[in-house]
């Protein structure tokens, strides 16, 4: 997720969530690694039938996992995960990858997985082996995001810089935890976003040079090696080969791939999506594979790269703040309107879309501020201390359109709001020795714009968007398309 333009519109209707009761603590029942999730026609499925995706974005797994002297946290993972699983998650999105360089670089996770092509800090892979067995226990399945387009864990520009013998990168405007206000306390917050007066370049600069691994042959090269250690790696925990993990169902290419123009079939996005997917699928023919893409630019991208045959679903992020709809400081019913009226036609538009390309639809990521116009005039505009009426609405909103479309047989097969903060909170944060403080948010955006804490309503929506849909499978499921009336 990053600051973008919309190119789609927005409509009136608006659908919202079933509500029930609470959810109870309940004994977790672990993932059966030989039961892999496959696409039907426009469903998912598993052993048991319809699988419905009920999921958070928690990229910071592997590093939260790994050892102590890598920033990890474990105690942390844990009571994490089992906040998210006692709410019905029975997926996380999470990084299965990260690139440092051969000096320290801002706005990145850190440490890096890859501290150099085919270089690996085994730390960090243990992590990540730490994770999925954990997830595994839980009954929480995997998407492994494989690159990034954004510089938030080196990504694409890395891999690029590499290959340009560490070409510095051009980064856009991201937060600078040590820039002014700060806090008394060092390392406390808060922070500041750099600006092209001092020293960010432009987000067209940035994904420009990014992109070059479309078309740098060197830089695909190390990135497929990444891809088949990864795939090929054997967990040290449970000593399953990752291939063989039902744990992950799905390998992402990267995180929101952007093409650089609409011209079909010219931009180089599209046979780099053919290559990536047809490479996973080789190495992986037992799990899913999906792109990663927003589908923010309209129906021609969102077709040329889903269509592509080796693409199991397609996938959609909704960002009505980013994309200029929502204002997080206007507190008018009008203004949570406009976000809701345009996530509905978001849902609908590229529901259509997906059941033309005959292939299921993720909604992956999706967001919104707290009711920061309550901290406008305080020390830091995402303070915890935020009421969330807007974001409830919003989240009833965008996930019961989703729901909707589900019941009726449509392509929608889940959502996983971004991103999972749990028990982190700005007011409290204290930067490691690494200088992460793990929020929701990655690193190159303000901590807690978009937090999901664990005493958040909005998990309770998520909660009762499992039990409803549980419920109607329950009761209305024959082959998974016809519904009784």
């Amino acid at each position: 997720m990053r600051l973008s333009i919309a190119l789609l519109g927005s409509v009136v209707t608006v659908s919202a969530l079933s509500i029930g009761a609470a959810p109870k603590k309940k004994k977790f029942h672990a993932v059966n690694p030989k039961d892999f999730v496959y696409v039907d026609g426009l469903r998912l499925k598993d052993a048991k039938g319809l699988h419905y995706i009920t999921g958070l974005n928690y990229w910071a797994c592997m590093n939260l996992a790994a050892d102590e002297s890598q920033g990890g946290n474990y105690t942390r993972l844990v009571t994490e995960l089992d906040q998210m699983a006692s709410h019905g998650v029975n997926h996380l999105r999470i990084m299965a990858s990260s690139e440092g360089a051969p000096t320290p670089q801002p706005f990145r996770m850190t440490p890096a997985l890859l501290t150099a092509p085919g270089i690996y800090n085994d730390k960090l892979l243990t992590g990540l082996d730490i994770c999925l067995d954990e997830l595994s226990k839980r009954g929480i399945r995997a998407t492994m995001t494989l690159n990034n387009e954004w510089q938030w864990s080196g990504g694409f520009a890395q891999y690029v810089s590499w290959a340009r013998n560490n070409t510095l990168i051009p980064y856009p405007p991201s937060w600078n935890m040590s820039a002014p206000p700060q806090r008394e306390t060092p390392g406390t917050g808060w922070g500041d976003y750099t600006t092209v007066l001092n020293g960010a370049h432009t987000y067209d600069e940035f994904t420009r040079f990014a992109n070059e691994i479309y078309t740098n042959e060197v830089a695909e090269g190390w990135y497929k090696d990444h891809i088949k250690t990864i795939i090929e790696r054997r967990n040290s925990v449970n000593g399953r080969l990752y291939s063989e993990d039902a744990t992950i169902m799905t390998w992402q290419l990267a995180n929101e791939p952007q093409s650089l123009s609409i011209a079909l079939p010219t931009d180089p996005l599209y046979p780099w999506v053919s290559r990536i997917s047809q490479y996973i699928r080789s190495l992986a023919p037992k799990q899913l594979v999906s792109v990663g893409l927003e589908s923010k630019q309209g129906e021609a991208v969102f077709k040329a790269v889903h269509e592509v045959k080796d693409v199991d679903y397609a996938t959609t992020h909704c960002w009505v703040q980013n994309w200029g709809v929502y204002d997080m400081y206007n507190p008018s019913a009008a203004n949570l309107k406009a976000a809701q009226d345009f996530a509905v036609k978001f849902i609908s538009d590229t529901s259509k879309w997906a059941k033309e390309v005959g292939k299921p639809v993720f909604l992956e990521e999706f967001g919104m501020a707290r009711d920061n116009w309550e901290n406008k005039e305080k020390e830091y505009p995402y303070l915890s201390s935020a009421g969330t009426t807007h974001k409830d609405a919003y989240f009833e909103t965008i996930i019961g359109a989703v729901v909707s479309d589900f019941k009726k047989g449509g392509p929608y097969v889940g959502t996983s709001p971004w991103a999972y903060g749990g028990v982190w909170r700005p007011e409290t944060q204290v930067e490691n020795e690494f200088g992460m403080v793990w929020a929701g948010d990655p690193p190159h955006e303000s901590p807690g714009w978009y937090d999901l804490y664990d005493t958040d309503e909005a998990m309770e929506i998520v909660a009762r968007q499992q039990r409803d849909v549980a419920r109607w499978i329950k009761s209305n499921h024959t082959n998974g398309y016809q519904i009784r009336i």
